[in-house]
């Protein structure tokens, strides 16, 4: 259990009210806001300001905090070590707590795995998991390569990272799933941005388990008397869409991070450019942003997403896309215009209408800044 909680943090919602605990010294708004969902599963969203999907946030601030994840893994897991990185809005930190721990432990063998919503043709599927109060509750791990299926069968420790945890319900669900296929771990450790369970699901996780998180606290949500007018999950919420051929390979397993094949970006000293990554394809949107800082550009991260939330609090506005991956869910960007942008990049895997789509939303919201596409290619590892 945490012990010497004594701030209290009270957020008022229109679907009910969260109270958080933390400890003194935790600077809780440098790290997240907070939304009403449009989910009836679940009224509340803690939103991020460091992961690059629903708020606009720097490359460095997201590096950073992938870091400080990743220096907080114990340092004598038992290897070799198996990553899974949380779908779809955890794809990116996933990796780059991959990248972070992989530069801190260059002598380790590790392997990269990811949970997804869309199936990878030729992938062998190791493991299926749910998410209850998901928008989208269901999570697939593949692997394409059998030289990384049989590293990850050997693997004797688990990380599991995700941007946040309420419960760890999920936390467990994905742990017993995994170690189905990977009979050999014998330690997990989940790692997170923000962390409300008190650790209270690590009893019920299938191995010895420890917690990690940049901020830990106690969460208590009490929902409203009178909800708004949420909306019914639409009924392709749940669909699973199709990766293309040429995706990218974080989703059938990776001994490295990955960088795509793509045209090179360029940006003038100043000008303020948003990346936007797209679904689960979001790690390459870091590296473009990346890339504009070299030149001076000054870069922002967010995300097309599946993840439906209300008009209010955190979210100043909400844009609506159609799926590229061709499942049917409706899509989401929030916040478009908190980064002030001059140009923005919308970073893909699959050619679709986002150009037009994304031209459509800025018009909707006042807006006519310049939009471009960068289509992005992998190669299949080995």
């Amino acid at each position: 259990m945490l012990q010497e909680l004594s701030q209290k943090t009270i957020i008022d919602l229109a679907t009910g009210r969260l109270e958080l605990v933390t400890a003194e010294d935790v600077d809780l708004d440098a790290y997240c806001d907070f939304a009403a969902r449009a989910n009836p599963k679940r009224g509340f969203l803690i939103v991020s300001k460091v992961l690059g999907r629903h708020l606009p946030a720097r490359p460095a601030a997201m590096r950073e905090a992938m870091d400080a994840m990743a220096a907080r893994i114990a340092t004598d897991l038992p290897g070799p070590v198996a990553f899974l990185g949380m779908a779809e809005t955890a794809t990116a930190l996933g990796q780059g707590v991959f990248a972070a721990w992989q530069a801190r432990n260059p002598a380790r063998e590790a392997v990269y795995l990811q949970s997804s919503r869309q199936r990878a043709r030729g992938a062998e599927v190791i493991a299926r998991f749910e998410e209850g109060h998901s928008h989208a509750t269901s999570h697939l791990v593949q692997i394409a390569d059998p030289a990384i299926r049989k590293l990850a069968a050997s693997a004797r420790s688990l990380v599991i990272v995700d941007d946040e945890c309420s419960t760890g319900k999920t936390f467990v669900a994905a742990a017993e799933a995994l170690v189905g296929a990977m009979p050999l771990v014998e330690r997990i450790e989940t790692v997170c941005i923000t962390d409300w369970s008190d650790r209270g699901y690590l009893d019920a996780m299938p191995r010895p388990s420890a917690a990690r998180a940049i901020v830990e606290g106690r969460m208590d949500w009490t929902a409203a008397a009178v909800q708004p007018a949420v909306p019914e999950l639409a009924a392709a919420s749940n669909a699973p869409g199709a990766a293309p051929a040429s995706g990218m390979a974080s989703r059938t397993g990776l001994l490295a991070s990955e960088a795509a094949t793509r045209a090179p970006v360029r940006a003038a000293p100043g000008e303020r450019v948003l990346v936007l990554g797209e679904g689960e394809h979001s790690y390459e949107a870091l590296r473009v942003a990346e890339e504009i800082e070299r030149y001076g550009g000054i870069a922002a991260v967010q995300c097309i997403t599946r993840s439906p939330a209300l008009l209010g609090g955190a979210m100043a506005s909400r844009s609506t896309f159609a799926d590229s991956y061709g499942s049917g869910a409706p899509c989401f960007l929030y916040n478009m215009l908190g980064h002030a942008p001059d140009r923005v990049l919308v970073v893909t895997e699959v050619a679709a209408g986002q150009q037009t789509e994304t031209e459509a939303a800025l018009a909707a919201l006042g807006s006519a800044v310049p939009v471009e596409v960068v289509l992005c290619h992998y190669a299949a590892e080995g």
